[in-house]
């Protein structure tokens, strides 16, 4: 029996000690904060487990130990754990090999692979595979995707599957966020020149409508997020890049990332003299990010930017100055000074709690300021605006023997306050006021969205919103020092608007899915597509744009999770199209545009993204070695589209024409090679077709190709310094392309209408170094 008694208590106390050495840890995607299963944990003798649905892990521990985190679509983490008392955790970030199993924020937050919509994922090795600076040059490597500038650095409008360049100026027709906060405003105007593309980690483009997640907008989401801390390290570092036509970019950084918190401090200064005469561009920024998780239930996250930026206009070029690469601008925007000022603020807090393993919530609160100054042509602009709101949702998680159900139930609310002054300017000299409106604008929406997970890896997904959108504006030139002045104010409430969502889907062998999707869009007029600031007039007779799209794709990793690809055929109807008409001068001058509803529009296309990893091995010479391939091709056409809606002999049908500032066929190709020694390379193609740029399809803008490559070199030296040496070059072709066109011009023989792109090929280098503590 005393034998016995020993024999027990010693076991006893094994299974006790054995307990007390166990390791658990958690593994999560840093962007999306959301779990990644199946991530392989290493020690130094090889695999000993991996992570299961929720992220989690269990190792046996003696003290200190060396272990190593992977996940084909993540990118390795070495680290040494001190501790085997405390929980870890470890955010990894996405890599450049295999996007398909990298967990998004669109649905109920799963893997690429599994959603049923055609989703674009740039990394943060995606973005820098130029120097970073100009957010175009690895978008437009996107299949189905064109972002175009007006400026050096701003007035961007991103097109996705041909829509969204209703307007020469900014960006409509989407929603764009960071960090959560919407950039675009509560009228549906998008501004990107104060946004800091240098320091994105990571960005997501849903293609078409999303809106029954994220309410309007037709042609999708754009969600940016700022860089994350390397996991489990503390660093600082500076970055110099310097290239052709006085570019100048600097970065000073402060990052660091524990298991319960992580920052990101980062001061950037940029100037570019620029290729064209008055068309220098200076920003500043300076931003904070900051993740905080206190225990395994909360997960805190706040965002902190300021931003001032300056770029000077030249105006556009005509067809033969664009051939003929004449460094001209437009007179009246030297005379008048032209530029864009833009001085902004946001900031943003976001609380995520898990009830249980079934309910949890996310709810953000954010707010942002923009004083907008311009000159241009004929004017000034002088606008002040706030821009407040927040988003809750709620996601829901229920688990049977055969089947899952996964969903998200929210609402998001955001109101844009602002005083909006327009003058008259000729020759440098202010002259009267034209408009001087008080617009707010408030929209609202609520929003569901449900996976139905069925046996035999089907998939239904529904969902739905409500949107709700009013603008109340308040002309301050109608008062009574002024009674022959027609009264612009008015209160506009749209009726609100249901557009679902509908999708089918199947899983084969956990690589390739396919699926069939029908979603409705909404997308209103924005208030500077009601009021016109050069004239003051407010256009009441605009009607909301609707789209319905369908689609069929598929996704999936073959030849052994090597080859990645994304095949989507879609079609996108729109009706009451909202369109850009330019006036210009007898000159050509581009005075001012204005909107009008011309019809419908039927867009039909195909986009295929291919990227295959030949070779992924450290120990290798050539230890990565990526090409990659992308094609968009689209038929897209009018129907029923007029000039106006007169209906006299001076209306023309444009019906069965081409639309218009949609190229028919985009191909990239694209190579990614790394070396055991440091050294990588980054090398793109781009072809762009030549695309019809007015109603009537009497005029195109001429097809282009830029190559572009980049050289670098990337070193550890002893465990705290890293240095990162690289040069590279754009349009190494020398070919000659346009930024932006303007489309669709009234009156004027020669239109100025080319924003060009650098005249001769222009070059970069620089450097990073970072201490780690």
């Amino acid at each position: 029996m005393k034998r016995f008694t020993i024999t027990l208590t010693g076991l006893l106390c094994c299974l006790l000690t054995f307990a007390q050495q166990q390791f658990s840890g958690k593994v999560y995607d840093a962007y999306t904060n959301t779990p990644i299963e199946d991530a392989h944990i290493f020690n130094q003798n090889g695999i000993v487990t991996t992570t299961n649905k929720n992220g989690e892990f269990t190792l046996p521990c003696k003290g200190e130990v060396e272990i190593t985190i992977s996940h084909i679509s993540y990118e390795k983490w070495e680290g040494q754990v001190d501790s085997c008392q405390n929980d870890f955790s470890v955010g990894l970030i996405p890599s450049i090999a295999n996007l398909n199993a990298v967990e998004v924020s669109f649905s109920t937050e799963s893997e690429l692979i599994d959603q049923s919509q055609s989703i674009a994922i740039l990394t943060r090795k995606d973005l820098l595979q130029n120097h970073g600076l100009f957010l175009e040059q690895t978008l437009n490597l996107e299949p189905g995707i064109r972002m175009e500038k007006r400026t050096m650095s701003g007035g961007q409008r991103i097109t996705i599957r041909g829509y969204g360049n209703g307007t020469n100026f900014n960006g409509t027709g989407y929603k764009a966020y960071i960090n959560g906060i919407p950039i675009t405003d509560a009228s549906g105007n998008t501004i990107l020149d104060d946004i800091d593309f240098s320091t994105l980690g990571k960005v997501e483009v849903i293609k078409g409508p999303a809106s029954s997640l994220y309410g309007t907008g037709i042609a999708g989401v754009v969600n940016m997020y700022t860089l994350k801390p390397t996991p489990q390290e503390t660093s600082v570092s500076q970055e110099v890049l310097a290239g052709s036509y006085g570019l100048l970019r600097t970065n000073t950084r402060l990052e660091s990332a524990t298991d319960k918190s992580s920052i990101l401090i980062n001061y950037g200064h940029q100037n570019y003299d620029s290729y064209r005469v008055h068309s220098a561009s200076k920003k500043d920024y300076v931003s904070f990010v900051g993740d905080f998780r206190p225990n395994k239930k909360q997960h805190f996250s706040s965002y902190f930017s300021y931003n001032n930026s300056y770029e000077q206009l030249a105006g556009q070029v005509d067809s033969a100055q664009f051939v003929n690469r004449e460094n001209v601008a437009e007179a009246p925007y030297l005379k008048n000074d032209g530029h864009v000022a833009i001085e902004s603020f946001r900031a943003g807090v976001s609380h995520r709690y898990n009830f249980s393993k079934k309910v949890s919530n996310m709810t953000s609160l954010f707010t942002s300021g923009v004083r907008h100054n311009q000159t241009y042509a004929v004017g000034q602009n002088d606008n002040l605006s706030q821009n407040f709101g927040g988003r809750t949702e709620f996601r829901f998680s229920f688990e049977g023997k055969k089947v899952q159900l996964k969903g998200v139930l929210g609402s998001e609310f955001q109101k844009t306050t602002g005083l909006y002054k327009t003058y008259s300017m000729f020759g440098g000299i202010v002259g009267g006021l034209n408009s001087d409106n008080d617009i707010a604008s408030m929209q609202y929406s609520i929003f569901t969205q449900w996976d139905l997970f069925l046996p035999k890896n089907y998939k239904i997904t529904l969902g739905a919103s409500s949107n709700f959108i009013e603008y109340d504006i308040n002309d301050m030139l109608a008062n009574s020092s002024n009674p022959n002045h027609l009264d612009a104010s008015g209160y506009k409430t749209f009726d609100p608007v249901i557009t679902p969502r509908i999708s089918f889907q199947k899983i084969i062998n956990e690589k390739i899915s396919a699926y069939v999707s029908a979603s409705q869009g909404y997308s209103p007029p924005t208030t500077s597509n009601v009021v016109i600031p050069y004239t003051g007039e407010v256009n009441t007779g605009l009607n909301p744009e609707t789209a319905t799209q369908y689609e069929i794709g598929t996704k999936g990793n073959l030849l052994d999770r090597k080859l990645s690809y994304q095949l989507a055929f879609f079609r996108l109807n729109v009706q009451d199209k909202l369109t850009s008409r330019a006036v210009t001068d007898k000159s050509g001058s581009v005075l001012y545009t204005y909107t009008v509803n011309s019809g419908d529009q039927i867009n039909d296309g195909v986009e295929l993204s291919l990227s295959y990893t030949a070779i992924d091995n450290k120990k290798s010479v050539i230890s990565t070695l990526r090409p990659f391939v992308t094609l968009t091709y689209s038929d897209f056409n009018y129907d029923d589209f007029k000039s106006d809606a007169n209906n006299n002999e001076q209306t023309k049908d444009y019906s069965g024409n081409t639309v218009i500032g949609v190229p028919p066929l985009l191909f990239n190709v694209g190579l990614n090679v790394v070396s055991k020694y440091g050294f990588y390379f980054d090398g793109s193609f781009q072809y762009v077709d030549d695309m019809y740029i007015t109603f009537d399809n009497n005029h195109e803008a001429p097809a282009y190709s830029l190559l572009n490559a980049k050289l670098g070199y990337q070193k550890t030296i002893s465990k705290h310094w890293n240095i990162d040496l690289y040069a590279g070059g754009n349009n190494l072709t020398n070919s000659l392309y346009y930024n932006m066109v303007f489309i669709n011009w009234e009156r004027g023989a020669q239109p100025s209408i080319y924003s060009p792109g650098a005249f001769n090929p222009t070059f970069y280098g620089g450097a990073k170094l970072k201490y780690t503590f």
